[in-house]
């Protein structure tokens, strides 16, 4: 059967999300990296179905954590992906996550059009200004959805506040606070929580991981078999859902405004600069 069958409970889950909490999950990869930056979200607004079916995959699988963390499943976590088992749970997590009413958004940015000076001073530290340039992108991302959200929840994988600069207090502190410095009286989203991906209550977070490790992969392809294998196969299924390939040039075709429209359940966008600081654009003359 066609997976676009799929798309009207994706619609009736839009229209539930005022009455039910919606739950963000944020990654990344590459912030390091010298090539591509991709930050991903999922946003989940049947977040219990989802997380319950995301356990039971693991159950089905024997995905058991053996190690010292106390937790009773093993991490999702692709950066580790080895086994055959672990290919066999990203495939049925996939599978899960195409048949849920969660979507997926991220931007992917090349770092070679990246200019640092926009985002602090001269002497300020090269990774500051990488943050600084997270949030920013992290907001950009997030804002067009935030109108659909009602008592929403985010989670951000917890990531060192470096150069006492915490994104995920500067996100609070845009999506929650209006420019007075007051809290607004109903924030859409209600919540800014750094969390630890590996913990058990986590399993969405971990399937941001997943999808945003296999984004990378299509950028960056490593010459891990079950990485490699992954990203296949989740391209493969998305075919179903128009999206005919994974390399940049599909996706830049498509501007931001028009990508959630042909491609609700899973979008890659592709940022760009826009005009320079510096050069304003001349008034008309009236």
């Amino acid at each position: 059967m066609d997976r676009l069958v799929d798309f009207p409970n994706l619609a009736h889950a839009q229209n539930l999300l005022e009455y039910y909490q919606m739950r963000i999950d944020a990654d990344e990869s590459g912030t390091h990296a010298n090539e591509w930056l991709v930050i991903g979200m999922l946003f989940s607004p049947d977040h219990g179905k989802l997380h319950n079916q995301l356990c039971k995959a693991k159950d089905d699988l024997e995905f058991f954590n053996r190690g010292k963390r106390k937790a009773h499943y093993k991490e999702t976590h692709f950066a580790e992906f080895k086994s055959k088992r672990d290919l066999n749970l990203a495939k049925a997590w996939i599978d899960i996550f195409l048949h849920s009413t969660s979507v997926f958004r991220c931007v992917v940015v090349d770092w070679s059009i990246y200019d640092p000076k926009y985002f602090g001073h001269a002497y300020h530290p090269p990774a500051l200004k990488k943050r600084r340039a997270y949030k920013k992108w992290a907001e950009m991302l997030l804002q067009p959805e935030v109108a659909q959200i009602q008592n929403g929840v985010f989670y951000l994988d917890r990531l060192r506040a470096l150069y006492g600069y915490d994104v995920v207090d500067h996100l609070e502190d845009r999506f929650c606070f209006g420019q007075d410095g007051r809290r607004r009286s109903n924030p859409r989203i209600q919540r800014f929580i750094p969390a630890q991906s590996w913990k058990d209550a986590n399993q969405s977070l971990q399937l941001c991981d997943l999808l945003v490790g296999c984004v990378y992969q299509s950028l960056v392809p490593s010459k891990n078999k079950i990485k490699l294998a992954t990203r296949s196969y989740l391209y493969e299924q998305l075919r179903d859902y128009g999206v005919k390939r994974s390399d940049p040039g599909f996706w830049r075709q498509y501007s931001r405004g028009v990508l959630t429209k042909h491609f609700p359940r899973f979008s890659q966008w592709f940022w760009k600069p826009t005009e320079k600081k510096g050069r304003r654009k001349k008034k008309k003359p009236r």
